[in-house]
C-alpha cells in the first residue's frame, strides 16, 4: 500500500509494542465493523487493545461523499468504543481518499461528550515528480503534530474512577443519522432532525 511506509513510521513502534496493521477484520471493540487499518498493541504474538483505526477509499474520477461520510461515522463509532472499552484518553483515526489523508483525534472531554477533531490533512504525491513538493516544512509539521498527538494522548487514562463517571454508551441507532437516499455529490449525508 502506498501510504504504509509513512503511516507505519508514525504509528508503529516495536519497542512500545504498538503496530499499524492493514487488517480488514472485525475489531474487538465493535464486532460488526471491519476497519481497513487498526493501530493495536501487541502482546508477544497476539493483538491487544486498539489505539486507532483507518479507512481507505481508492482514487476515483468523482468523489463519493456518501461513502466518505459513512466511513467517517464508522471511524467515530470505532474510536468512541475503543476509548470506552480500553480506557483510553483518546483514539486516533485516519481517512484516506485517493491521495488525500485526513487525521482525526477523538477524545472524551466532558461528562458524556466525545469530541472528534481534525488534526491534520495531507495530499500525498501521485508520482516521483511530485515527491519533492511533498517534502515541505508544512507537511513535516503536520506529520509531527499527528504523531505527537498519537503518542501523547492515545494512552490509558490516569484516573479510572473519574473516567467511569464520564463515559456513556454508544447510541444504538447511530446509523439512522445517515440519509437513506444516496447522492454521491451531496456534501454530507448526515441529517439531524
Amino acid at each position: 500500500m502506498y501510504f504504509d511506509p509513512i503511516l507505519s513510521a508514525l504509528f508503529s513502534d516495536p519497542e512500545k509494542n504498538i503496530l499499524l496493521r492493514w487488517s480488514n477484520v472485525t475489531s474487538d471493540e465493535s464486532e460488526e465493523m471491519r476497519p481497513d487499518a487498526t493501530i493495536s498493541e501487541i502482546y508477544q504474538r497476539d493483538f491487544g487493545p486498539s489505539r486507532g483505526y483507518g479507512e481507505v477509499k481508492l482514487a476515483r474520477p468523482t468523489t463519493d461523499n456518501h461513502a466518505l461520510c459513512h466511513d467517517l461515522l464508522r471511524l467515530a463509532t470505532l474510536a468512541k468504543d475503543t476509548i470506552d472499552m480500553n480506557k483510553l484518553q483518546a483514539a486516533l483515526t485516519f481517512q484516506i481518499n485517493g491521495f488525500n489523508i485526513t487525521f482525526y483525534l477523538l477524545r472524551q472531554r466532558h461528562d458524556g461528550i466525545y469530541i472528534m477533531q481534525e488534526i491534520g490533512r495531507l495530499a500525498f504525491p501521485r508520482s516521483l515528480e511530485e515527491l519533492a513538493s511533498f517534502v515541505s516544512l508544512k507537511n513535516i509539521r503536520t506529520l509531527l503534530v499527528v504523531t505527537e498527538a498519537f503518542w501523547r494522548l492515545c494512552q490509558p487514562v490516569n484516573d479510572e474512577e473519574l473516567w467511569k463517571t464520564k463515559r456513556r454508551p454508544t447510541y444504538p441507532a447511530i446509523y439512522s443519522l445517515i440519509d437513506t437516499t444516496k447522492d454521491r455529490h451531496r456534501l454530507c449525508a448526515l441529517q439531524f432532525e
